[in-house]
């Protein structure tokens, strides 16, 4: 083979491996799956590998009753899925919270913790809330034989559209950590956050929280 044609074709396949092992550009979302009153779909992330989940549903709730739900961070094992253990880290605020959660991972897997960050804010004149949801690692030490989740994030839209009815778009971007490679994560990466949703729907069946009235929201 000619020299030239030796570094020609070192270069091709250098540009092979190097762009397969690059995170994919933010895609367009696609629908994997509707059930159940749910529609879930996922695209590829900016800067991972590790897919991005969106999932729209609607809620027979006031947004006083929804917000209940996700203020009640002692409750979030009954919930989250596979929620093992949840506390505050800071007192509870209207409109912010400091969180800890450890979720139990499938043996031989290493179970997983991660510390968040939730911020609430609503619209006046549309009546919209928005929480967005980001982990914040470095805010306690790690826990020996638990890894640690150093990406999460999570953004929620609630959307009035009439009386107990609400809305709701959410979106989750989450790398679990760990040996774990991508494509087996990318596998069943929207079984958690549908699951997830599910329990918020049973959640506010519950007294406690469909009769809540919450001063700091708007109707």
């Amino acid at each position: 083979m000619k020299t030239g044609s030796s570094l020609n074709a070192l270069i091709v396949i250098t540009l092979l491996l190097f762009s397969s092992a690059l995170p994919a550009q933010s895609g367009q979302w696609k629908l994997k799956k509707e059930a159940d009153g749910l529609k879930v779909y996922l695209r590829d992330a900016e800067d991972s590998n590790i897919k991005e989940v969106k999932i729209e549903a609607t809620f027979d709730a006031s947004l006083s009753a929804i917000i209940a739900v996700l203020k009640d961070v002692p409750a979030y094992t009954s919930w989250i899925y596979k929620c093992a253990k949840a506390e505050r880290l800071e007192p509870a605020a209207n409109t912010s919270s400091v969180y800890y959660c450890e979720i139990d991972f499938p043996w031989p897997l290493s179970d997983r913790d991660f510390i968040a960050r939730s911020k609430l804010r609503q619209d006046p004149v549309s009546k919209h809330v928005f929480i967005d949801v980001k982990s914040s690692p470095a805010y306690l030490p790690e826990k020996d034989g638990i890894v640690r989740i150093e990406t999460m994030n999570i953004h929620y839209e609630f959307i009035p559209v009439e009386d107990n009815k609400v809305r709701m778009n959410y979106r989750l971007h989450s790398d679990p950590g760990g040996a774990l490679p991508a494509w087996l994560v990318n596998m069943a990466v929207d079984n958690g956050p549908v699951n997830t949703i599910k329990g918020i729907r049973e959640m506010l069946k519950k007294d406690k929280y469909r009769d809540a009235k919450l001063a700091f929201l708007e109707e």
